[in-house]
């Protein structure tokens, strides 16, 4: 079958501010289609999402004997800092590059390593949020950004002196991640990913003549077969575990706590009625932080008996395929004792991500510690605009 041409509505901001009524439709009328001005052909149904995060033929890098992306590989090149910063992304790798890089960098970021921060994790979420209690205040800004910005500057080694500009940096760059980017975004972006290399640059080579405990030090030591990794390297995990790490953590506590607000969930002693590992994995499915990710095809191949030609950009949409109702039944309303917890919001296949067992850990301290209150938003809360990394502005909230 001939794929159908529908221009993507990711820059209206009714779509925004809830695109899963129009996702419903694209999975029941057209659940494989191709949007010209994009050049991005859409999946929207769990089994197909699924399906390609595992599948040896599509690809997140480039393939080589390809001229060029007309929308990624641009901002890579005319953004040269951005792209530096892109190069040994875990994200963008295939193969043997892949394999090799994330086995040294899994060696230096283990399950054993993350869980001794969790007494620092679940002591920095009260810290952060008992101060707050009895006022009206910004979720995002006053409690979900600095708690996750602390845990990945501990995580790294970064000094508290940094914090803010760790944050900033983050904010900035993951501009560039969405279908669309602005010319002033993209500015933006490459400002602050040419400062994030020259100081990570820096804190590298601090590391390596004072090494201390944290995951840069390991990241600059660690050994495969007589491999270390290069600075470029550890640059590159660095921005990776910043980005990832930190915007799915700010953006699943903000969508979280006002979907659970706007659907009449009380909060309070909800972790005592349902096991929070439970409700962060139905957060994360209901409303995912992460809504799309792209791959390259390998090879021709078909789809729900739609042609996938060899060389196809295509957009699996993660948020889509966790509302799919053949896998999720009612797959609209929050449930806490759903048997599948399989969602796609961490990826799958070579590319699942790295740091779902640091960000499980965070959101589960963070909400066991939120679900002491009864929660109440003051405003409806504004969404950024970005379609791809789904969060709010601001959530104001009191308890």
């Amino acid at each position: 079958m001939e794929l159908k041409n529908i221009e993507f509505p990711n820059a209206d901001l009714n779509f925004i501010d809830n695109p899963y009524p129009a996702l419903k439709d694209f999975r029941e009328e057209s659940p494989v289609f191709y949007d010209e001005k994009s050049d991005l052909i859409y999946l929207t149904k769990y089994e197909d999402v699924k399906s390609i995060q595992s599948s040896k033929k599509y690809v997140s890098a480039k393939p080589a004997n390809l001229e060029g992306d007309r929308e990624w590989d641009s901002r890579k090149k005319a953004y040269d800092y951005f792209g530096r910063t892109e190069e040994f992304s875990l994200l963008n790798l295939e193969g043997s590059a892949h394999n090799e890089l994330r086995g040294l960098v899994a060696k230096a970021f283990s399950i054993r390593q993350v869980e001794l921060l969790r007494p620092f994790i679940e002591n920095k979420s009260r810290e952060i949020l008992d101060p707050l209690i009895g006022s009206s205040f910004d979720l995002i800004h006053d409690y979900a950004q600095p708690f996750s910005i602390a845990i990945m500057g501990e995580l790294l080694g970064v000094p508290e002196s940094r914090y803010d500009d760790f944050l900033r940096w983050s904010n900035d760059i993951v501009r560039m991640y969405d279908l669309q980017v602005s010319e002033e975004n993209a500015e933006i972006a490459e400002k602050s990913a040419e400062e994030f290399y020259f100081y990570t640059d820096s804190l590298i080579d601090e590391k390596l003549k004072e090494p201390g405990d944290d995951m840069i030090t390991r990241l600059a030591n660690v050994t495969e077969n007589d491999q270390k990794l290069s600075k470029d390297q550890i640059i590159c995990t660095a921005i990776l575990l910043l980005n990832a790490g930190h915007e799915a953590t700010v953006n699943t506590i903000g969508n979280g706590i006002s979907a659970l607000i706007s659907n009449d969930i009380e909060t309070k002693s909800l972790n005592e009625e349902y096991d929070v590992k439970n409700i962060v994995e139905e957060l994360l499915r209901w409303d995912s932080p992460l809504q799309f990710f792209q791959r390259w095809s390998l090879e021709d191949t078909e789809v729900r008996g739609y042609k996938i030609p060899k060389n196809a950009k295509v957009a699996i949409l993660l948020g889509s395929a966790n509302r799919d109702d053949e896998i999720f039944k009612n797959a609209k309303e929050i449930n806490f004792q759903r048997e599948n917890l399989n969602h796609t919001s961490f990826g799958g296949g070579m590319h699942f991500c790295l740091g779902a067992h640091l960000a499980r850990l965070e959101l589960e301290a963070s909400f066991n510690n939120l679900f002491e209150y009864s929660w109440n938003l003051e405003a409806k809360p504004e969404r950024t605009g970005a379609f791809g990394i789904r969060g709010f502005k601001k959530v104001m909230v009191s308890a």
